[in-house]
């Protein structure tokens, strides 16, 4: 469902109908530049005002904008969220992002659950009597969404805030939360990961995170699947190297719910050239599938970047591998309800506005932000989140 409002906002609604619920996932788009306060404002109030009308519980929220201007940005929209909520402690993430179309801010992705009656309840994660988290607590499964988990320590100046201890310092905070709701790593599905320096490090972390795996078990013979993920450049607070969102899954009975890898049939494995991560995950719950699809790029089976220097060739071998990842479950890139593109330059950006509307394309709620990729070579990468309901 596609809704117009005023200063050319445009929202895209898609509700996934479970049997007893339904999960919403919600694109917030400006159709040009969002220049004045007044209009985010507008945009947060709007948003939140919409979300209590359909009795939507925000469950994970992404903002897109200009890294100079988070304080700004995250005061206005505490402001919306006191208004209609009487609370702030309803948690997002502020990625740092130039936007493609130019202004302040490049979108807002929200992932919810309608709450039509008491057979699911949403509360909120604090950790460090910070609001970090929700959790999603329903008669099939337990589900665990993280926003913004920073690398950061907060007090004691003296401790280390290396790239290598702040990564540390996210996996045992993570580790703590999932303990204390009876969960373990084992029940991670989706991770994304933003860097402002990602071509400084990112191999660095993909060490570290290997290693992390190994101990808890997600690499190993009884492992059925990887998380999927996406790492991208994102700017965070001064001194950030690294945060993240995160989300756990934990069904409460086998027969309702289950995790799985998706396998391409255009690319191999990420792990086999040292990033632990899959090229997405399916969740079967009820009579639905929801497909978490890891950041993709133009990378052939070898691991090798490919049509080097061609912003017309990376884009379209993106959206191919994508699109044949999606269509091992009989799924089309239509079917994308939260995907975000980031490209390297304005260049990039507006071969693919191109490419898209001339496939067809533009339909699709992509929120398209500046960003460096994991290498210097790739100039284009997408993530998303696919659904499939089954009779």
């Amino acid at each position: 469902m596609l809704i117009h409002w005023d200063h050319g906002i445009s929202v895209e609604v898609c509700e996934m109908k479970y049997r007893k619920w339904k999960a919403a996932y919600i694109t917030v788009l400006p159709n040009k530049p969002i220049q004045k306060d007044t209009t985010i404002r507008f945009l947060f109030s709007r948003l939140y005002q919409f979300l209590r009308k359909e009795k939507i519980q925000i469950l994970l929220e992404k903002v897109y904008g200009l890294a100079s201007l988070r304080t700004g940005i995250s005061a206005i929209r505490a402001h919306s969220i006191r208004a209609h909520y009487k609370t702030a402690d309803i948690p997002f993430t502020y990625i740092g992002s130039n936007p493609c179309i130019g202004g302040k801010i490049a979108g807002v992705q929200i992932i919810g659950v309608v709450q039509s009656d008491k057979s699911i309840n949403v509360d909120t994660i604090f950790f460090d009597s910070q609001p970090i988290g929700r959790v999603l607590e329903t008669r099939s499964f337990r589900g665990i969404y993280l926003s913004g988990i920073s690398g950061l320590r907060r007090g004691d100046k003296s401790l280390e805030q290396s790239p290598a201890k702040q990564t540390e310092y996210i996996i045992e905070q993570c580790r703590d939360i999932f303990r204390r709701f009876g969960l373990t790593a084992q029940n991670i599905v989706r991770t994304w990961i933003y860097f402002p320096r990602i071509l400084h490090w990112y191999k660095q972390f993909n060490k570290i995170r290997a290693k992390y795996f190994q101990e808890f078990g997600l690499i190993s013979r009884d492992k059925h699947y990887l998380p999927a993920s996406t790492g991208i450049q994102g700017r965070g607070r001064p001194d950030e190297e690294i945060f993240i969102d995160l989300i756990g899954f934990s069904p409460k009975k086998k027969r309702i719910g289950s995790v799985s890898n998706m396998r391409s049939k255009r690319q191999n494995e990420a792990r086999k050239y040292g990033a632990t991560f899959s090229r997405g995950v399916e969740i079967k719950i009820d009579q639905a599938s929801l497909l978490h699809i890891s950041g993709t790029a133009s990378i052939n089976p070898k691991g090798e970047t490919i049509y080097l220097h061609d912003e017309q060739g990376q884009i379209t071998e993106t959206l191919i591998n994508i699109g044949a990842l999606l269509e091992t479950k009989e799924v089309h890139l239509r079917d994308m309800v939260l995907t975000t593109a980031y490209c390297k330059n304005k260049k990039v950006y507006e071969t693919f506005r191109d490419i898209t509307k001339y496939l067809g394309l533009d339909g699709i709620p992509f929120v398209p932000v500046y960003a460096d990729v994991c290498r210097n070579d790739l100039l284009f990468e997408i993530d998303g989140i696919a659904v499939k309901q089954r009779n």
